[in-house]
């Protein structure tokens, strides 16, 4: 017998879009007073394996969960309402991570009209940056704790490639931003990405997380971080990259790192050991 309920849930963020979404609760005890939101990398989607078995597993030790939709899912995907004003079709293809302010947003506001007054946000790979970039924005006094899970720090130098900025301004100066940009210019985004997006991430990592950034998004944390990656996803971050993070960190008052030996981009199957150890890091907090 299951000790956890899932249902699927619905949001809409303050610009129109509808996001949906997978609410994990516990059975077996009331919820703890700190609920985890799960933000998905580019070209994710809410009901991403390693994303429902962390939060399965986290259910099971007590933690209210929803892993939901941001405009970044997918590739290419049609909005869910009409009245959304951005750009059509959204996806990870043309993405702004400025824009993911609104989704992260949204999914706070559904776990506080859960009765969720306090949460965790678990951003995994471009997901990790897009949280760590809300609350540098944002300073969202109801976050508890941001967990960057596999923030792709050497990945974000393939969009500070001098000829694809020029390229990328020039496509947006002639009315062609929502074109894609040549196959092959965006590894971390499936291959490619629309000339207005690939500029938006480049000026991210240019202004919020390259080691050059002269106030960098992770020095402007004030609540505990928490950061890691799997052993066996080099091209993503090392072991040295958390030792930047840490660094950087300056103004949380707590950090942690860790390393999960084996483990892929996906944690596949060390899923139930990165649960366990975001659990035992939530448990510090409450």
């Amino acid at each position: 017998m299951r000790d956890y309920s899932e249902e699927l849930v619905y949001t809409t963020t303050s610009d129109g879009l509808g996001h949906a979404g997978l609410l994990i609760q516990p059975l077996s005890s009331p919820p703890r007073e700190i609920a985890v939101i799960w933000v998905h990398g580019g070209g994710g989607k809410f009901y991403g394996q390693q994303g429902i078995r962390i939060g399965r597993e986290l259910a099971r030790r007590g933690y209210s969960y929803v892993s939901g939709n941001n405009r970044g899912h997918d590739f290419a995907s049609r909005p869910m309402q009409t009245w959304y004003t951005g750009p059509v079709p959204i996806g990870a293809w043309w993405e702004l991570i400025e824009d993911s302010i609104y989704d992260i947003a949204a999914w706070i506001d559904f776990m506080a009209d859960h009765g969720f007054q306090s949460v965790a946000l678990l951003g995994h790979s471009f997901g990790a940056a897009k949280v760590v970039y809300y609350q540098a924005q944002q300073q969202d006094a109801r976050v508890a704790t941001v967990i960057a899970a596999s923030i792709p720090v050497l990945p974000g130098v393939a969009f500070m490639d001098p000829g694809l900025i020029d390229l990328a301004e020039e496509m947006i100066a002639n009315n062609r931003g929502g074109e894609l940009m040549p196959w092959g210019s965006a590894v971390a985004a499936g291959g490619t990405c629309s000339a207005r997006t690939f500029l938006s991430i480049s000026r991210a990592y240019r202004d919020h997380f390259s080691a050059d950034a002269a106030n960098p998004a992770l020095a402007q944390i004030r609540c505990p971080l928490l950061a890691f990656y799997g052993s066996d996803e080099e091209w993503c971050g090392t072991s040295r990259d958390l030792e930047a993070i840490t660094q950087q960190s300056n103004l949380c008052p707590r950090v942690e790192t860790f390393m999960v030996e084996g483990a892929d981009h996906s944690y596949t199957n060390h899923e139930t050991e990165v649960a366990t150890a975001i659990a035992s890091w939530l448990d510090t907090l409450t």
